[in-house]
């Protein structure tokens, strides 16, 4: 993050959503509302260096800064004489939510004491072993890395030692993942947390460095596991007031809608009425992670087929079932 990237956010947002910096131009964002506004944020923050370039903010410099924003948002903001700046036909793509996501959390994580009053974030179980910046070098510079590793039941409680390429790092489920191979072990996930025991990242660059996809390795999964088990089509049922939910917060990028509830919107929850069951579809492997997944949404969700993946849910339902007989 650099104050230079800063400054092109915010005129992004301001200029996408400026209600909420208090602009209502009809949709137009005049050049002194949003210099008022980028003046307002950096004297909010005159003691943080990331906020120093805020106020730079000439005309010329934000002509160039819309340049920069189309180059990586894909986002084309206009400018109409007398009115001032809007964007036509906006639309925010998937990659440009990730952009706001993740620099509101970089935000959030950079302000963290001075914001704890009013903001509580989830802990993560990363190792004080690991620096991820190193560690990101290392995967963009093909660096070749020695982990020590004890691993737990997950892991067959095997010990790993050895020199790896590191191929990408993962955030799932408030725990850090990373994904590297050498030839003994193939691509392996080693959880970032106390399981390391030792990583250091050496000078010498790997040989024959193996291409990685994220995209195409986790497609077919929910989670950081891969199995031996083939990806279907699971079709889950949903109850209306979690339909809602999982309709902004897919179970999986594959998540597809079959119908959706009669009723959408009911005070009382009659599980027993179909009327308040929708139905999705994802295409993944129905291996540990997914149980768990489904798990965590407890009445709320039903796996109606493939007929053998609704039989391993309820196998496991009857087993924790048995706990409190």
């Amino acid at each position: 993050m650099t104050p230079e990237f800063l400054r092109r956010y915010y005129i992004l947002r301001i200029i996408s959503n400026p209600k909420v910096y208090g602009i209502e131009k009809n949709g137009f964002i005049p050049l002194e509302d949003l210099q008022r506004s980028l003046d307002q944020l950096r004297a909010d923050n005159m003691d943080d260096p990331l906020y120093d370039k805020l106020n730079l903010h000439s005309q010329k410099t934000i002509k160039r800064d819309l340049d920069k924003i189309k180059s990586y948002s894909q986002v084309i903001i206009l400018h109409k004489r007398n009115y001032g700046y809007y964007i036509e036909g906006y639309d925010i793509s998937d990659a440009l939510k990730e952009i706001y996501e993740k620099t509101e959390l970089y935000l959030l994580h950079h302000h963290a004491h001075a914001w704890k009053t009013y903001v509580t974030t989830a802990r993560s179980s990363l190792s004080s072993q690991v620096d991820l910046v190193p560690l990101i070098h290392a995967i963009e510079q093909h660096l070749l890395i020695e982990i020590t590793y004890h691993g737990w039941y997950d892991d067959s409680f095997k010990t790993i030692s050895g020199f790896f390429q590191a191929l990408h790092i993962k955030e799932i489920n408030k725990a850090w993942y990373l994904m590297a191979y050498n030839e003994r072990y193939g691509i392996y996930a080693f959880c970032l947390d106390n399981r390391i025991k030792s990583l250091s990242i050496s000078k010498q660059k790997v040989k024959e460095p193996v291409v990685f996809s994220s995209e195409d390795y986790f497609k077919n999964v929910i989670g950081i596991l891969k199995s031996d088990i083939n990806a279907e089509w699971i079709h889950i049922q949903v109850a209306n007031h979690h339909f809602k939910y999982l309709e902004n917060n897919p179970l999986h990028h594959s998540q597809q809608i079959v119908t959706r509830p009669k009723e959408l919107d009911t005070h009382n929850l009659d599980y027993k009425n179909s009327n308040i069951w929708g139905e999705i579809k994802v295409y993944v492997e129905p291996n540990y992670e997914f149980l768990m997944e489904i798990l965590k949404y407890n009445l709320w969700v039903k796996v109606v087929s493939p007929l053998h993946v609704k039989a391993y849910v309820k196998h496991h339902l009857e087993l924790m079932l048995n706990y409190y007989k």
